[in-house]
This record gives C-alpha cells, sequence and structure tokens, in this order.
C-alpha cells in the first residue's frame, strides 16, 4: 500500500497557481504527490482515503485518465472523468479550507513542507459537517429524493458512491 497523510488547514490564497506550483515543488523534493484539494467540498477524510485508493490502482493497472496521479485523485473525489468537472474540487483565489493529500515513500517527511504551504493548520476541516450538504449535493447531484429515502446523515456515503461510479463511466 502506498502511503498517503492526509492535513488540512486554512489558507488565503492570491495566486492559485503558484500556490499550486509551490505543492509540486514540495512533491518533487520528496518524491511525492502533493494534492491540494478544497476542504469544503470533500465528505470526510474516507471519502479522500477512498479516491486516492481507486487512483492509485487505476495507475497500478495501467487504466488512469489523468498524466499524472493528483489529478487522478481529482477525477475520482469528483466522481467524473472530465477534468474541468474535476477541477470543481481544487483551491480557488481567496480564502480556502484546505485538504493536502501526501502520497509516497517519503510523505512522512513531506508533511512539515505541506503544512507550511497553510496559514494554519485546522484538520477538522477535512470531516464532514453538514454545514458542507448543499455544496455536496450540488456538486454530486444528490437530489432531495435520495435524501428523502436515506437520510442527510448518508451524503457521504451517497459522495463515495458518486466516486466509485467513475470506474463504470470509464
Amino acid at each position: 500500500m502506498t502511503p498517503l497523510i492526509i492535513t488540512g488547514g486554512k489558507k488565503h490564497i492570491a495566486d492559485v497557481k503558484a500556490f499550486l506550483k509551490d505543492a509540486a515543488a514540495i512533491g518533487a523534493d520528496y518524491g511525492t504527490t502533493v494534492q491540494a484539494v478544497n476542504a469544503d467540498a470533500i465528505a470526510g477524510r474516507m471519502h479522500l482515503e477512498f479516491a486516492t485508493a481507486k487512483a492509485i490502482e487505476a495507475f497500478r493497472q495501467k487504466r488512469n485518465l489523468a498524466r499524472d496521479l493528483g489529478m487522478e485523485i481529482m477525477l475520482y473525489l469528483r466522481g467524473r472523468r472530465q477534468i474541468e468537472r474535476a477541477l470543481d474540487m481544487g483551491v480557488k483565489q481567496g480564502d480556502n479550507n484546505v485538504a493536502i493529500l501526501i502520497i509516497g515513500d517519503n510523505s512522512e517527511k513531506a508533511l512539515p513542507a505541506a503544512k507550511e504551504l497553510l496559514d494554519s493548520v485546522d484538520e477538522k476541516v477535512i470531516d464532514y459537517s453538514r454545514g458542507k450538504d448543499e455544496l455536496l449535493m450540488r456538486l454530486f447531484e444528490i437530489t432531495p429524493a435520495e435524501i428523502e429515502i436515506v437520510g442527510r446523515d448518508r451524503i457521504p456515503e451517497l459522495v463515495r458512491e458518486r466516486s466509485a461510479l467513475l470506474e463504470f463511466e470509464k
């Protein structure tokens, strides 16, 4: 199993490209993949772990859609094969709650540098909360009828289901 470390926190991003370039540079320095994600669009740690595992599996089986692991993770997080739609999961200019995934054998060594990308570390931003429901329902096209049937507490499971369905879209 490929090591995965997840951290998160708050970051004001003035220049998204520069921020992502800094994350990629940390990945290059440590021989890891460092992927930043909009934590508000994440249905908890299991969502990140599931998407990462599926993306790694896709690369190992040579059925990946993206050229790099970070973008493949974004595709699985979003549950869509279109890169433009996967970018909905990315960070934006301005104030962000950010989840940072560090994947690879040197992920522990890369963690301090990855944390320095953040203004403040607060791993609670990764957790699922009801405050994320509206965005999650919109992004993952979860209908009120689905919520009525399974209940709001099952939104994280519905989101992971959308991620799993990406395999059938391929």
